[in-house]
């Protein structure tokens, strides 16, 4: 069941903001099988760029959309920040269908699910785990999500200013993405913070960590 697809009343939750009602669809990322509690991983094809909490996985094989233009399989963008657990039953499950509206089904006629494709599956799942580390969430851990290819520079920032709230749970962030930088906004305690990260060569997560790690001590 891990990769699959499947709708999810999102517009019955009592405390969810916009961006959460103009969600359907989600990846089941797993499963508590002895509470029939089912993780899952929201997404929509709304452009997003790419982004510390959401992220481009491109067209789900078998998963279309009605749109103006008729049935469309869209590029499709995850929302690790909206992250969930609800009951089994409250899920339903998404066919396999072509751009024509037609469900493929299997040899004995019963409707294929959609799921992802394996090379989707093992990017979501590795990214999950990058996201799930560090409970708290402070600056360092957010930035540690970050795409390895984002560095902190230091003459672009006041480090010493950063280092007072580093470890410090924050209050709000917002993000913005430019053609080479990432520029993190936050509040702690109130008070207004920033952080632009600079994109390079660099593919090495563990690497990147410990030199924002190094910086922030």
């Amino acid at each position: 069941m891990i990769g699959n697809i499947v709708r999810y009343n999102f517009f019955a939750l009592d405390n969810a903001d916009m961006e959460t009602y103009a969600l359907d669809y989600a990846i089941v990322l797993d499963r508590d099988e002895e509470n029939d509690i089912i993780k899952i991983l929201p997404f929509t094809s709304k452009y997003n760029k790419d982004s510390i909490e959401n992220f481009c996985i491109g067209s789900i094989p078998g998963f279309v959309e009605i749109k103006n233009e008729g049935y469309v399989n869209n590029k499709q963008y995850v929302h690790f920040d909206k992250i969930m657990d609800v009951n089994v039953e409250e899920l339903y499950p998404v066919h396999h269908q072509d751009v024509y509206g037609r469900i493929t089904r299997d040899n004995s006629g019963e409707p294929i699910n959609v799921k992802l494709a394996d090379e989707q599956l093992d990017i979501v799942v590795n990214r999950y785990g990058i996201y799930e580390a560090g409970e708290e969430r402070n600056i360092i851990n957010l930035l540690s999500k970050a795409d390895p290819k984002y560095v902190i520079n230091t003459e672009d920032n006041d480090i010493e200013n950063l280092r007072q709230v580093c470890d410090k749970e924050m209050d709000k962030y917002r993000e913005y993405n430019f053609n080479d930088k990432k520029v993190v906004i936050f509040f702690v305690d109130g008070d207004r913070y920033s952080v632009v990260m600079k994109t390079t060569e660099n593919n090495d997560l563990e690497v990147r960590n410990t030199e924002i790690k190094k910086i922030f001590s």
